[in-house]
């Protein structure tokens, strides 16, 4: 069978990175759909199996292993890092064991991190590194620092395929992007320079190694973006270029990254987010099977040759797409990168057959039906969850959970992650205006009509479906229901606040005066919501645990009290008294 790709990976990030048995049932899921490349993801993922030895004493160039160095070293490590004297030298024979599991399933294994990550005392080593009490990001120690402990990493780990990386995120220990240091050199060198300092001395010993060296365009705005762009343009033409499938971060509602098919020479996989940090968790259900077959085709076409699937966020310990609905997504990203023009219907039966949904006897025929009903019902999650969680394409949440504030909603939307910086189209999207306002609320209303008729839908069975199945789908669509309502009733007072206390409109309209009536409306609805969800919280047992993450009447309380203070302070200046 051909592929349409050549790199099929799914990614693990955190604590499941370091879960040999979810490792093992990761691999299991790549080997049976012909998928062949494993990601471990975590930020300083090098940092926690790496000492390295030169800088505690190791004499020699070279060692056959890491049991080596730390037979040399051992005192030393006890004496400056004690609680991590032991975690290198124990996980070194987890990825070891690992690598071996992989190399019999022909699966390739990436680490993925963040950079530049390092042990706390490496600081008390080498005290000219903190400058005025910041961290100098531009001292040359650092780029020593980076070629020695790759060298040592595939020393002891040569079975592992290469290193993904970001260094254009500010999300590391030590970056130029949240660089705080002001000494002459960090005055005096250029974004750029750092970049390039800093791959280069990755790409050294990588290389020399016989890896692959895989560069993040991950970025947050468009100027980062050009600056990392600036020195990916001068690597060597063996480095891979890896993009999000959207600019910026995996926000369905945003439009294909540009970047994607204008990486020159370069290799190019993008990446796909399937558990849904910016669409539900799984808890709003989101099936993106559509959007990956429009995505896969059109990245296909720009000439990518890999996907990455990741399956989890590092933020959120314990949760995964494997533990939700939203792992039809997994399905569908590994229908797509084998075939980018697979038929959806196959993807929904064969979820529906390889999680055991059908009863037991059930014929061909009513296979085939139920995998329709299944499909028709799923396909409409991902637009209720986009009308829930996002205004007008705009990102409205903090990673799914609802702002805490009115300053914080449009800090999401309009900083954070603003659509308009990419999408010019979008500048006014959520602007404080009539228009802008109902066609903005009227969103929210068609996201909860659309998950009751699901909802409703589901509760009509199928023939052919298991019943704790189905009762498992009743309950999930509950519960997203239950999101919906919480969102829609949240998001609708922040509108309405912002409305009356932004808008450049006539504020002795009679749109204005009923607006006012309906925030004072929405307000006291958050009350109401509040005791709901305390009641909810309460009473019920859900799992995932991530179900009362979301679903958390403190959100509630937090933005009704920062709602009423601002507009009780908004009235106040009116010269008006607030009821």
């Amino acid at each position: 069978m051909g592929y349409d790709f050549k790199v099929r990976a799914i990614e693990l990030h955190s604590l499941y990175a370091w879960d040999f048995e979810w490792i093992m049932m990761t691999m299991d899921f790549i080997q049976a759909h012909n998928m062949n490349t494993l990601i471990l993801h975590r930020n300083d993922f090098i940092d926690l199996i790496v000492y390295p030895g030169k800088y505690f004493g190791c004499s020699r160039e070279k060692y056959d292993s890491m049991l080596e160095r730390y037979g040399e070293i051992f005192r030393k490590l006890y004496k400056y890092t004690p609680t991590r004297r032991s975690s290198p030298y124990q996980r070194y024979g987890f990825l070891r064991r690992v690598l071996e599991e992989a190399k019999r399933r022909n699966i390739d294994i990436y680490i993925e991190n963040k950079e530049l990550y390092f042990p706390d005392i490496i600081i008390e080593f080498y005290p000219h590194l903190v400058k005025n009490g910041k961290i100098c990001a531009n001292d040359p120690f650092w780029w020593e620092f980076t070629r020695v402990k790759y060298k040592e990493f595939f020393e002891d780990f040569p079975d592992v395929a290469g290193i993904i990386t970001a260094p254009a995120t500010g999300e590391s220990r030590v970056s130029i992007k949240s660089n705080r240091c002001e000494c002459e050199l960090c005055k005096s060198t250029k974004v750029e320079t750092w970049f390039r300092n800093l791959l280069e001395a990755m790409y050294e010993p990588i290389h020399a190694a016989g890896k692959k060296l895989v560069v993040r365009d991950f970025v947050f705005d468009p100027q980062a973006q050009q600056e990392i762009l600036s020195v990916i343009d001068f690597l060597p033409e063996d480095v891979v270029i890896s993009l999000k499938n959207t600019p910026h971060d995996f926000y369905p509602t945003f439009p294909l990254n540009s970047r994607i098919g204008n990486v020159g020479n370069h290799e190019q996989w993008v990446e796909f987010d399937a558990m849904g940090q910016y669409f539900g968790w799984g808890i709003g259900i989101a099936d993106l099977t559509e959007d990956y077959c429009n995505r896969f085709r059109a990245i296909k076409e720009k000439g990518a040759s890999g996907i990455i699937v990741r399956t989890d966020w590092e933020s959120l310990d314990g949760h995964s797409v494997f533990r939700t609905p939203n792992k039809i997504n997994l399905y569908a990203a590994a229908a797509f990168s084998r075939n980018a023009d697979e038929n959806i219907e196959k993807i929904y039966y064969r979820f529906l057959e390889e999680e055991e949904w059908f009863e037991k006897d059930t014929d061909e025929s009513q296979k085939r039906n139920a995998a329709k009903w299944f499909g028709s019902l799923f396909s409409k999650t991902w637009p209720v969850v986009k009308k829930t969680v996002y205004v007008n394409d705009c990102v409205f949440s903090d990673s799914s959970l609802s702002p805490v504030t009115l300053e914080h909603a449009f800090w999401l939307a309009l900083e954070k992650n603003s659509l308009r910086d990419w999408v010019p189209s979008k500048w006014d999207a959520i602007n404080p205006d009539m228009e802008t306002l109902k066609r903005n609320l009227a969103e929210k209303d068609q996201a909860l009509e659309e998950i009751e008729y699901i909802y409703n839908k589901s509760l009509e069975g199928c023939e052919g479906i298991r019943r704790d199945k189905l009762n498992y789908l009743q309950s999930r669509l509950f519960v997203n229901k239950v999101y919906v309502s919480f969102y829609r009733d949240i998001t609708r007072a922040v509108l309405l606040a912002h409305y009356i206390i932004e808008t450049e409109e006539e504020r002795n309209s009679e749109f204005f005066i009923k607006t006012r009536e309906m925030l004072d409306e929405a307000i006291n609805r958050l009350h109401d919501l509040e005791n709901k969800i305390t009641e909810f919280y309460k009473t019920t047992s859900y799992r995932p645990h991530t179900i009362y993450t979301l679903l958390d009447p403190a959100r509630v309380q937090a933005i009704r009290k920062d709602l009423t203070a601002r507009i009780n302070e908004f009235y106040k200046r009116e010269g008006d008294k607030c009821e």
